[in-house]
Protein backbone atom coordinates (compact mmCIF):
# COMPACT_ATOMS: atom_id res chain seq x y z
CA UNK A 1 0.00 0.00 0.00
CA UNK A 2 1.16 3.54 -0.73
CA UNK A 3 1.87 5.77 2.26
CA UNK A 4 0.60 9.17 1.19
CA UNK A 5 -1.54 10.56 4.07
CA UNK A 6 -4.64 10.19 1.95
CA UNK A 7 -7.01 12.18 4.15
CA UNK A 8 -4.66 15.17 4.24
CA UNK A 9 -4.27 15.10 0.46
CA UNK A 10 -7.99 15.00 -0.17
CA UNK A 11 -8.69 17.78 2.36
CA UNK A 12 -6.16 19.93 0.52
CA UNK A 13 -7.95 19.19 -2.77
CA UNK A 14 -11.09 20.89 -1.43
CA UNK A 15 -9.12 24.06 -0.81
CA UNK A 16 -8.08 24.35 -4.47
CA UNK A 17 -9.71 24.55 -7.88
CA UNK A 18 -7.83 21.42 -8.95
CA UNK A 19 -9.79 18.42 -10.19
CA UNK A 20 -7.54 15.70 -8.82
CA UNK A 21 -4.67 15.11 -6.44
CA UNK A 22 -1.46 13.87 -8.03
CA UNK A 23 0.64 11.39 -6.10
CA UNK A 24 4.04 10.11 -7.25
CA UNK A 25 4.44 6.73 -8.87
CA UNK A 26 7.20 4.75 -7.18
CA UNK A 27 8.43 3.18 -10.41
CA UNK A 28 7.72 2.94 -14.13
CA UNK A 29 4.24 1.38 -14.50
CA UNK A 30 4.00 -2.01 -16.16
CA UNK A 31 0.57 -3.10 -17.39
CA UNK A 32 1.60 -6.42 -18.88
CA UNK A 33 1.12 -9.97 -17.54
CA UNK A 34 1.98 -9.12 -13.94
CA UNK A 35 -0.90 -6.62 -14.03
CA UNK A 36 -3.54 -8.50 -16.03
CA UNK A 37 -2.51 -12.09 -15.35
CA UNK A 38 -1.97 -13.64 -11.92
CA UNK A 39 -2.00 -10.92 -9.28
CA UNK A 40 -2.13 -10.45 -5.52
CA UNK A 41 -5.18 -8.43 -4.44
CA UNK A 42 -5.31 -5.98 -1.50
CA UNK A 43 -6.31 -8.82 0.85
CA UNK A 44 -3.25 -10.90 -0.09
CA UNK A 45 -5.16 -13.39 -2.25
CA UNK A 46 -3.61 -14.79 -5.44
CA UNK A 47 -6.01 -14.31 -8.35
CA UNK A 48 -5.90 -15.26 -12.01
CA UNK A 49 -7.79 -12.47 -13.76
CA UNK A 50 -8.31 -14.32 -17.06
CA UNK A 51 -10.59 -16.70 -15.13
CA UNK A 52 -12.72 -13.93 -13.62
CA UNK A 53 -14.85 -12.78 -16.54
CA UNK A 54 -18.20 -13.55 -14.89
CA UNK A 55 -17.31 -11.98 -11.54
CA UNK A 56 -15.82 -8.94 -13.31
CA UNK A 57 -19.04 -8.41 -15.25
CA UNK A 58 -21.09 -8.87 -12.07
CA UNK A 59 -19.10 -6.01 -10.58
CA UNK A 60 -20.12 -3.54 -13.33
CA UNK A 61 -23.85 -4.26 -13.35
CA UNK A 62 -24.65 -0.54 -13.48
CA UNK A 63 -22.88 -0.46 -16.87
CA UNK A 64 -24.22 -3.73 -18.30
CA UNK A 65 -27.76 -2.68 -17.29
CA UNK A 66 -27.30 0.52 -19.28
CA UNK A 67 -26.00 -1.39 -22.29
CA UNK A 68 -28.88 -3.88 -22.05
CA UNK A 69 -31.27 -0.95 -22.46
CA UNK A 70 -29.36 0.61 -25.37
CA UNK A 71 -29.68 -0.15 -29.05
CA UNK A 72 -26.59 -1.63 -30.72
CA UNK A 73 -24.39 1.24 -31.86
CA UNK A 74 -20.81 2.41 -32.37
CA UNK A 75 -19.11 1.60 -29.06
CA UNK A 76 -15.64 2.31 -27.65
CA UNK A 77 -14.12 0.94 -24.44
CA UNK A 78 -11.06 2.99 -23.47
CA UNK A 79 -8.72 0.84 -21.40
CA UNK A 80 -10.68 -2.29 -22.23
CA UNK A 81 -8.31 -4.63 -20.37
CA UNK A 82 -8.91 -8.29 -21.15
CA UNK A 83 -12.01 -7.35 -23.14
CA UNK A 84 -14.76 -8.60 -20.84
CA UNK A 85 -17.10 -5.71 -21.58
CA UNK A 86 -16.59 -6.12 -25.33
CA UNK A 87 -17.30 -9.83 -24.92
CA UNK A 88 -20.61 -8.99 -23.21
CA UNK A 89 -21.97 -7.30 -26.36
CA UNK A 90 -23.18 -9.32 -29.34
CA UNK A 91 -22.04 -8.83 -32.92
CA UNK A 92 -24.82 -6.34 -33.69
CA UNK A 93 -22.64 -3.77 -31.99
CA UNK A 94 -19.73 -1.97 -33.67
CA UNK A 95 -17.28 -2.92 -30.91
CA UNK A 96 -14.02 -1.01 -30.47
CA UNK A 97 -11.41 -0.77 -27.76
CA UNK A 98 -8.15 0.90 -26.79
CA UNK A 99 -5.69 -0.96 -24.55
CA UNK A 100 -2.11 -0.05 -23.66
CA UNK A 101 -1.13 -3.56 -22.55
CA UNK A 102 0.07 -5.97 -25.22
CA UNK A 103 -0.80 -8.87 -22.91
CA UNK A 104 -4.39 -7.70 -22.38
CA UNK A 105 -4.75 -6.71 -26.04
CA UNK A 106 -4.26 -10.34 -27.12
CA UNK A 107 -7.33 -11.29 -25.10
CA UNK A 108 -9.47 -8.24 -25.90
CA UNK A 109 -8.89 -8.37 -29.66
CA UNK A 110 -10.92 -11.60 -29.80
CA UNK A 111 -14.03 -9.56 -29.06
CA UNK A 112 -13.71 -6.39 -31.14
CA UNK A 113 -11.50 -3.98 -33.03
CA UNK A 114 -8.91 -3.16 -30.38
CA UNK A 115 -6.09 -0.64 -30.80
CA UNK A 116 -2.95 -1.56 -28.84
CA UNK A 117 -1.61 1.72 -27.52
CA UNK A 118 -2.86 4.87 -25.87
CA UNK A 119 -5.70 7.19 -26.77
CA UNK A 120 -3.15 9.80 -27.85
CA UNK A 121 -2.51 7.97 -31.14
CA UNK A 122 -6.07 6.78 -31.70
CA UNK A 123 -7.91 9.11 -34.05
CA UNK A 124 -11.32 7.56 -34.69
CA UNK A 125 -14.45 9.56 -33.85
CA UNK A 126 -18.21 9.30 -34.16
CA UNK A 127 -18.93 7.02 -31.23
CA UNK A 128 -22.37 6.71 -29.67
CA UNK A 129 -21.15 5.26 -26.36
CA UNK A 130 -17.67 5.65 -24.91
CA UNK A 131 -16.73 3.93 -21.67
CA UNK A 132 -13.61 4.58 -19.60
CA UNK A 133 -13.96 2.45 -16.48
CA UNK A 134 -11.20 2.63 -13.86
CA UNK A 135 -8.66 4.17 -16.22
CA UNK A 136 -8.51 7.87 -15.39
CA UNK A 137 -6.82 7.28 -12.03
CA UNK A 138 -3.85 5.77 -13.94
CA UNK A 139 -3.31 8.76 -16.25
CA UNK A 140 -0.61 11.41 -16.02
CA UNK A 141 -2.81 13.91 -17.87
CA UNK A 142 -6.45 12.95 -17.31
CA UNK A 143 -7.86 16.32 -18.35
CA UNK A 144 -6.50 16.22 -21.90
CA UNK A 145 -7.85 12.68 -22.23
CA UNK A 146 -11.33 13.79 -21.19
CA UNK A 147 -11.19 16.68 -23.64
CA UNK A 148 -10.28 14.31 -26.47
CA UNK A 149 -13.05 11.88 -25.54
CA UNK A 150 -15.62 14.68 -25.62
CA UNK A 151 -14.67 15.36 -29.24
CA UNK A 152 -14.99 11.67 -30.13
CA UNK A 153 -18.64 11.35 -29.04
CA UNK A 154 -21.63 11.98 -31.28
CA UNK A 155 -23.91 14.87 -30.19
CA UNK A 156 -26.51 12.53 -28.65
CA UNK A 157 -23.93 10.07 -27.38
CA UNK A 158 -23.09 8.91 -23.87
CA UNK A 159 -19.85 8.90 -21.91
CA UNK A 160 -19.56 6.53 -18.95
CA UNK A 161 -16.64 6.96 -16.58
CA UNK A 162 -15.88 4.99 -13.44
CA UNK A 163 -13.15 5.67 -10.89
CA UNK A 164 -12.57 5.32 -7.15
CA UNK A 165 -13.74 8.09 -4.84
CA UNK A 166 -10.61 8.69 -2.78
CA UNK A 167 -12.62 10.79 -0.33
CA UNK A 168 -15.42 8.27 0.27
CA UNK A 169 -16.45 6.93 3.67
CA UNK A 170 -14.09 3.95 3.56
CA UNK A 171 -11.20 6.18 2.47
CA UNK A 172 -11.91 8.54 5.37
CA UNK A 173 -12.15 5.68 7.85
CA UNK A 174 -9.07 3.76 6.69
CA UNK A 175 -6.82 6.49 5.28
CA UNK A 176 -3.76 4.89 3.72
CA UNK A 177 -5.38 1.49 4.35
CA UNK A 178 -8.03 2.29 1.71
CA UNK A 179 -7.93 -0.74 -0.59
CA UNK A 180 -7.90 1.26 -3.81
CA UNK A 181 -4.47 2.65 -2.92
CA UNK A 182 -3.16 -0.91 -3.25
CA UNK A 183 -2.49 -0.33 -6.95
CA UNK A 184 0.65 1.84 -7.21
CA UNK A 185 -0.37 2.96 -10.70
CA UNK A 186 -3.25 4.98 -9.18
CA UNK A 187 -1.62 8.38 -9.43
CA UNK A 188 -4.50 10.81 -10.19
CA UNK A 189 -6.98 10.77 -7.32
CA UNK A 190 -10.47 12.23 -7.71
CA UNK A 191 -13.19 12.81 -5.16
CA UNK A 192 -16.89 12.72 -5.96
CA UNK A 193 -17.01 16.50 -5.69
CA UNK A 194 -14.00 17.09 -7.90
CA UNK A 195 -15.21 14.68 -10.58
CA UNK A 196 -18.56 16.47 -10.72
CA UNK A 197 -16.75 19.81 -11.15
CA UNK A 198 -14.35 18.40 -13.72
CA UNK A 199 -16.96 16.86 -15.98
CA UNK A 200 -19.24 19.91 -15.89
CA UNK A 201 -16.40 22.35 -16.55
CA UNK A 202 -15.25 20.29 -19.55
CA UNK A 203 -18.71 20.39 -21.13
CA UNK A 204 -20.24 17.09 -20.07
CA UNK A 205 -23.83 16.94 -18.85
CA UNK A 206 -24.08 14.54 -15.91
CA UNK A 207 -27.22 12.42 -16.24
CA UNK A 208 -26.78 10.19 -13.20
CA UNK A 209 -24.13 8.84 -10.83
CA UNK A 210 -24.07 5.27 -9.53
CA UNK A 211 -22.09 3.88 -6.61
CA UNK A 212 -21.84 0.17 -7.46
CA UNK A 213 -21.97 -2.06 -4.42
CA UNK A 214 -25.31 -3.59 -3.41
CA UNK A 215 -25.80 -5.37 -6.76
CA UNK A 216 -22.22 -6.64 -6.88
CA UNK A 217 -20.47 -9.71 -5.43
CA UNK A 218 -18.70 -7.37 -2.97
CA UNK A 219 -21.88 -6.90 -0.90
CA UNK A 220 -21.81 -9.81 1.49
CA UNK A 221 -21.78 -10.54 5.21
CA UNK A 222 -18.01 -10.98 5.35
CA UNK A 223 -17.29 -7.52 3.96
CA UNK A 224 -19.93 -5.84 6.12
CA UNK A 225 -18.39 -7.44 9.21
CA UNK A 226 -14.93 -6.27 8.15
CA UNK A 227 -16.04 -2.63 8.03
CA UNK A 228 -17.38 -2.99 11.58
CA UNK A 229 -14.09 -4.40 12.83
CA UNK A 230 -11.94 -1.86 10.96
CA UNK A 231 -9.35 -4.33 9.78
CA UNK A 232 -6.05 -3.04 8.41
CA UNK A 233 -7.23 -2.87 4.77
CA UNK A 234 -10.67 -1.53 3.94
CA UNK A 235 -13.11 -4.06 2.48
CA UNK A 236 -15.16 -3.24 -0.61
CA UNK A 237 -17.79 -0.80 0.58
CA UNK A 238 -20.57 1.44 -0.69
CA UNK A 239 -19.25 4.66 -2.18
CA UNK A 240 -15.70 3.46 -2.80
CA UNK A 241 -16.35 3.44 -6.56
CA UNK A 242 -18.40 5.94 -8.57
CA UNK A 243 -19.73 5.71 -12.12
CA UNK A 244 -20.86 8.81 -14.00
CA UNK A 245 -23.22 8.65 -16.99
CA UNK A 246 -22.84 11.77 -19.11
CA UNK A 247 -24.06 13.42 -22.25
CA UNK A 248 -22.26 16.23 -24.07
CA UNK A 249 -23.46 19.83 -23.99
Amino acid sequence: MLKVNLNKIMNELYATTDYFARIPHPEEPNFEEEYHGTVIDPDGNNRTLKNERDSWLAGVKEITDYLDNSKPCRFLDVGCGLGWLLSYLDDKWDKNGVEISEFAHKSASRFGNVHCGTLDNYNKTGFDIIIMNHVIEHLEDPISTLKKIKNMINPNGTFIIGTPDFDCGAARRYGDGFRLLHDPTHISLFSCDSMHRCLRDLGFKIKKVEFPYFDTPWFNKENVEKILKKERISPPYYGSNMTFFCGVK
